[in-house]
C-alpha cells in the first residue's frame, strides 16, 4: 500500500531544526535583556548617590542648625561665624597717632564695631568642621556650594546650594525674596535659610528651610 506523503509547511525544515530568524530573534532578546539590566544599574547608581547628595545636605543643615543659638553666645569658638556686630578692637597702648603737626599725640580711635559675613565664616566652616570631609559622590571631590542649581549645566550636579529668605515690607505684592546666600551678606542677625541639593541633571531638590 503506497503511503502518500505530508507536505512540509513553509518555512519548516525537516527535524524541526531552527533557522537563521529563530537564532536572530534569541539575540536579539539577549541584547534587550543586557540593555534592561544595564539601564537598572545606571539608575540605581544614579539614585544612590542623589541620596548621598542628600546627606551632605543634610550634614549642612545639622551644622548650620546645631550652631543657630551657639553663635550669638559671647564665648562661641567660631568668631567669624558669630551674631551680632564684633567688638571694637581696643586700640594698643603705645598705639599714638597726632592731631596736627606740633600737638601732643593721642591714642588712636577704636575701629568701629561690624558685622560678620557669610563670605569669612564660610572659610571658617570648611576650615575647622567636620563639613570639610563631605565628598560629592557624582564627582568625588569636595561638594561646592553654589548659588543656584541650573539644568543647564549638569557639571552641577551633587553640589550644595544655600539661599535666604528675606522678608519684605508690609503691603508688599510678596511676602518675602528668595535670593542666594553669597560672600557679601551680613550674619549678624537671624538668617531663615533654605538648602537644596543638585540631582543627577542639576535640578534643586530641596533638603530643608530652617533658622540660622
Amino acid at each position: 500500500m503506497e503511503t502518500q506523503s505530508v507536505p512540509e509547511a513553509a518555512g519548516v525544515k525537516d527535524g524541526g531544526g531552527l533557522t537563521a530568524g529563530d537564532y536572530g530573534f534569541f539575540a536579539l532578546m539577549v541584547i534587550v535583556l543586557i540593555a534592561v539590566t544595564w539601564v537598572g544599574v545606571l539608575s540605581y547608581e544614579e539614585g544612590m548617590n542623589t541620596e548621598k547628595s542628600k546627606r551632605n545636605g543634610e550634614a549642612w543643615v545639622a551644622w548650620l542648625t546645631d550652631n543657630s543659638a551657639k553663635r550669638f553666645e559671647s564665648d562661641y569658638a567660631l568668631a567669624a561665624c558669630a551674631g551680632g556686630p564684633r567688638a571694637a578692637a581696643a586700640p594698643e597702648a603705645t598705639e599714638k597717632v597726632p592731631v596736627s603737626e606740633g600737638e601732643t599725640l593721642v591714642p588712636a580711635a577704636p575701629t568701629p564695631a561690624t558685622a560678620n559675613a557669610w563670605g569669612a565664616c564660610l572659610e571658617e566652616i570648611l576650615k575647622s568642621s567636620d563639613l570639610k570631609g563631605l565628598v560629592n559622590p557624582f564627582t568625588g571631590k569636595a561638594p561646592d556650594l553654589v548659588e543656584k542649581c541650573d539644568p543647564a549645566d549638569h557639571n552641577l550636579h551633587g553640589n550644595i546650594s544655600i539661599e535666604k529668605s528675606v522678608a519684605t515690607p508690609v503691603g508688599s505684592a510678596v511676602p518675602f525674596t528668595i535670593s542666594p546666600l553669597v560672600a557679601a551678606d551680613a550674619i549678624d542677625t537671624k538668617l531663615q535659610l533654605k538648602v537644596s541639593i543638585c540631582d543627577k541633571g542639576a535640578y534643586p531638590i530641596k533638603v530643608s528651610e530652617f533658622e540660622f
